[in-house]
C-alpha cells in the first residue's frame, strides 16, 4: 500500500513548506532568537509526524524552538546591505552562506539530539555538560574573531554590529563532538551538516533574489525581504526533511507509551516560569549570544520533566510573538496589553498541557502566529498595504496546505 509516507517528495514539502512559512512569520511578528523558535518549533514537529514519533515528543518540540533559537543571535541586517552594492555582492553572499550554515548547523544538532536522545540514553547532566561546553566554545569563538572582527561580514564604518557567527558555529562543533561521544551517530551528523548545506545556500540564494529583485523589481508589490526569509526557510526546512528521510530508522525512536498530559494548572505555572527564565533573560542580559546561556538553561530543563519541555516549545515561544504584538500595536498598550499577552499564553499553556499531541501543538502553533501577523497587519492603525496583504494572503494559503498535509498524515494511522 502506497502512503504519503513511502514518497520522498512529502519529506521534503511538508517541512519546506511548513519552515518557509515559520520564517516569514518570524521576520514579522518575532526576530532574534525568541521569533527563530517560531520555525523551529513548526519544522520538528512537522518531522514528527511524518516520522510518526509518540515518545519524548515535548522535549523533540523544544529541541526544533530553542536549536534553531541560537541562530537567531546572528545579525544580518547589515549583510543585506553591503548585498545591495555591487563591490561588495560577493562578499556578502560569503557572509550569508556561513551565516546561514553555522544557524543550519546548529539547529540540526540540537533537533537530532531531540529525536535520538531515547537511543543514545543521554542523562540530563550529560545535556549539560555538552551545553556548557557549548557555551565555554562560543565565548572562545566570539572572542578570536568576532569581537576583534577579524571576518566580518557588517559594516565596519557606519554604525558597526557585533557579530557572533564564528562563536555559534564553533560552539555548534563542540557540542556536536560531545554528542557524537554519547553516541549521536550518523544520523546526528546528517541533520547537522545537510543543515549547514541547506542554511547555507537557502541563506545566500535567498539574500541573493533580494539583492537582484529590490532594486529592479516592483517594489510597492513585493516584500523582497519577506522572499529571502521564504527562501531561506524553504531551502533549510527541505534539507532537515531530507536528513529525516534519509535517517527515519534512527529517528523514528522506541517503542513506548507517549506522555498523556498533566494538569492544566501545572501547565500555567510551568509556563509562566519558563517564560521568565528564556524571555527574562533575553531581554535583561546583555550578551552577544545571550540566548545560547538562555537557551542552554533550557534545554536541560527540558530533560528533567516532559511537561517542562512541551511548555519550552509552545508557551515560550507564543508568549515571545504575543509581547511582539503587544509592542507594535497602540491599541494594545496599558493593561490591554498585559491581559492579552497573559490570557493568549494561559490558553497555549493550558491546551498543551491538556492535549500534549503531535498535530494539535503543530496547528495550535501554525495557526496562533498566523493570527497574532493578522492581527499585527489588521488591528488599528491598519498595515493593510499591497504588500502586506500579499504576504498575509501567502501565510494563509501555506497554512492551509501545512494543515491539510498534517491532517493526511495522522488520518493514516488512526
Amino acid at each position: 500500500m502506497t502512503t504519503m509516507r513511502t514518497t520522498v517528495s512529502i519529506w521534503i514539502l511538508f517541512p519546506a513548506v511548513t519552515m518557509s512559512l515559520g520564517w516569514g512569520l518570524r521576520g514579522f511578528i518575532g526576530g532574534g532568537p525568541l521569533g527563530a523558535m517560531i520555525p523551529g518549533a513548526m519544522v520538528v514537529l512537522a518531522l514528527a509526524l511524518l516520522l510518526e514519533r509518540k515518545t519524548s515528543l515535548g522535549f523533540i518540540a523544544a529541541c526544533g524552538a530553542v536549536g534553531v533559537g541560537f541562530g537567531g543571535q546572528e545579525t544580518y541586517g547589515q549583510t543585506v546591505g553591503l548585498s545591495l552594492k555591487p563591490e561588495t555582492f560577493w562578499w556578502a553572499m560569503t557572509g550569508f552562506a556561513v551565516k546561514g550554515g553555522a544557524w543550519g548547523l546548529l539547529g540540526g544538532i540540537v533537533m537530532a539530539l531531540g529525536f535520538l536522545r531515547e537511543k543514545m540514553r543521554v542523562k540530563a547532566r550529560d545535556v549539560a555538560a555538552g551545553v556548557l561546553a557549548m557555551i565555554a566554545a562560543t565565548w572562545l569563538g566570539w572572542k578570536l574573531v568576532n569581537s576583534p572582527k577579524l571576518i566580518y561580514f557588517s559594516n565596519p564604518v557606519d554604525k558597526p554590529r557585533e557579530e557572533a557567527w564564528f562563536g555559534l558555529l564553533l560552539g555548534g562543533l563542540v557540542l556536536l563532538g560531545w554528542l557524537l561521544w554519547k553516541g549521536g551517530g550518523r544520523a546526528m551528523v546528517e541533520m547537522a551538516l545537510l543543515g549547514l548545506v541547506g542554511g547555507g545556500v537557502g541563506f545566500a540564494v535567498g539574500a541573493a533574489i533580494q539583492a537582484v529583485g529590490r532594486p529592479t523589481g516592483p517594489a510597492p508589490f513585493v516584500d523582497w525581504w519577506k522572499i529571502m526569509e521564504f527562501t531561506f526557510g524553504a531551502l533549510l526546512g527541505a534539507a532537515y526533511g531530507w536528513a529525516a528521510w534519509r535517517n527515519r530508522e534512527a529517528l523514528s525512536g522506541d517503542e513506548g507509551a507517549a506522555w498523556t498530559g498533566s494538569a492544566g494548572w501545572k501547565g500555567l505555572a510551568a509556563a509562566a516560569a519558563l517564560a521568565l527564565i528564556g524571555i527574562g533573560l533575553e531581554y535583561k542580559v546583555e550578551l552577544p549570544f545571550t540566548y545560547t546561556i538562555a537557551g542552554a538553561l533550557l534545554l536541560v530543563l527540558a530533560m528533567a520533566e516532559e511537561a517542562w519541555a512541551w511548555q519550552i516549545a509552545m508557551a515560550v515561544t507564543c508568549c515571545a510573538f504575543f509581547m511582539d504584538a503587544v509592542e507594535n500595536k497602540e491599541i494594545l498598550q496599558g493593561v490591554q496589553g498585559y491581559l492579552f499577552i497573559g490570557l493568549a499564553t494561559a490558553a497555549v499553556a493550558w491546551v498543551t498541557a491538556r492535549r500534549p499531541v503531535g498535530k494539535t501543538m503543530f496547528l495550535v502553533m501554525t495557526w496562533s502566529a498566523v493570527g497574532v501577523s493578522l492581527v499585527k497587519v489588521l488591528a488599528p492603525p491598519m498595515a493593510m498595504k499591497f504588500g502586506a496583504a500579499a504576504t498575509e494572503a501567502v501565510f494563509v494559503l501555506m497554512a492551509v496546505a501545512a494543515t491539510w498535509w498534517a491532517r493526511r498524515l495522522t488520518a493514516e494511522t488512526e
